[in-house]
């Protein structure tokens, strides 16, 4: 009997590898005023890069597992289950990589839901949840003075100045000053984020998906003699944009309430009747999600992270892993783990220091009862 305690399931909440911006560059020229480039991909799938960086991340995540002795990928028992976010092609292909590269010899496939919306991904969408509206703008006015914050600020007046520098000085181009109000807008039921901070978040993003995708330093205009320290300027208003909103404990609930049960049936041994599949032999659960799955499940169990080498802290192939630990009395303790890529490794499509860079994250709120 071992004297300390053994590793028995794992769950990976991986976000999906390097994409396109969900808008055309067209789209994101009329609505920010700067010239973005045209990708080799349709807005919003994942590039050839970003299929090779994930690859790259799988492997590091599955020697760190190998190396504790997890069995399941040790052995080609069924053991191992991976379950995507139909709803976008990013993350089917996601999944698919995963399977790839977690246990190449066990024959393991992707799957997700065929029609429809998928709960455990997106509970609102899927029409089984609604956020109370009166709640939820309660929440967002106690979250405004984020968008005031000196760094978020900051980060506004770099995006001004690189993409449409004239556009708060008087009447023409208002639409591209960042300025406005951050807004909370409903739409079928689901809140949405407008004003400055929104546009912000979505340029920063998407300037840190081009350098990431290794995009020439000759496309980011004038900061292109240092890229990376735009990106480390412009970011915090796309952490903003996740704070003002998708990290609302009270949206996180309703449009990922679903999936962090899955997560706390699954460690607790108990049953998990939203993701088809997973039986009592299951020992590793892998879900392809995005983004806005690990900004929900962060404020649903109270974890929080920063990387010093990545100023996205959900930046592509992100995992936040959940980890069952049994010890000798049975006993069971849940850890939580975040594997990241530093913005140069996404580059390169490597993640050499993955498991150097593994953070124990400490949950504010309890994951097994």
């Amino acid at each position: 009997m071992p004297s300390g305690p053994v590793l028995e399931k794992v769950v990976l909440l991986s976000r999906h590898g390097i994409r396109s911006p969900t808008a055309s560059a067209t789209a994101l020229r009329e609505k920010t005023g700067f010239n973005w480039p045209e990708w080799s991909v349709a807005p919003g799938e994942m590039t050839p890069h970003g299929a090779v960086a994930l690859g790259a991340m799988v492997q590091a995540v599955r020697t760190h597992y190998m190396g504790l002795g997890f069995d399941p990928l040790r052995s080609c028992s069924n053991s191992v289950r991976i379950w995507a976010d139909g709803a976008d092609h990013r993350t089917q292909q996601t999944g698919r990589v995963w399977a790839r590269g977690l246990a190449p010899d066990c024959h393991v496939s992707a799957q997700w839901q065929e029609h429809g919306p998928d709960p455990v991904f997106n509970a609102i969408s899927a029409g089984r949840a609604v956020p109370s509206k009166q709640e939820t703008e309660q929440a967002f006015a106690s979250m405004l003075p984020v968008s005031k914050r000196s760094d978020v600020r900051g980060g506004l007046q770099a995006l001004q100045t690189l993409m449409a520098p004239g556009a708060c000085d008087g009447v023409a181009h208002t639409a591209w000053c960042l300025r406005d109000d951050a807004v909370l807008e409903w739409k079928k039921g689901a809140p949405r984020l407008s004003g400055g901070v929104a546009t912000g978040g979505m340029a920063a993003e998407s300037l840190l998906l081009l350098y990431s995708d290794g995009f020439a330093e000759g496309v980011f205009g004038s900061a292109k003699a240092d890229v990376p320290g735009l990106l480390k300027t412009v970011l915090p208003v796309h952490e903003a944009e996740s704070r003002m909103l998708r990290r609302l404990p009270v949206v996180a609930a309703a449009r990922n309430g679903v999936m962090a049960e899955s997560v706390r049936a699954f460690l607790a041994d108990r049953s998990v009747t939203e993701i088809p599949g997973v039986t009592d032999s299951t020992r590793l659960l892998v879900l392809a999600g995005h983004d806005t799955n690990q900004d929900a499940l962060a404020a649903i169990f109270g974890l929080s992270w920063t990387f010093d080498d990545q100023p996205d802290s959900t930046a592509p192939d992100t995992v936040l892993a959940f980890e069952q630990w049994r010890y000798p009395d049975r006993h069971v303790e849940v850890r939580v783990r975040i594997f990241h890529q530093s913005l140069e490794e996404l580059r390169a499509g490597q993640a050499s220091g993955v498991e150097r860079s593994m953070q124990t994250l400490e949950p504010g709120n309890a994951i097994l009862p």
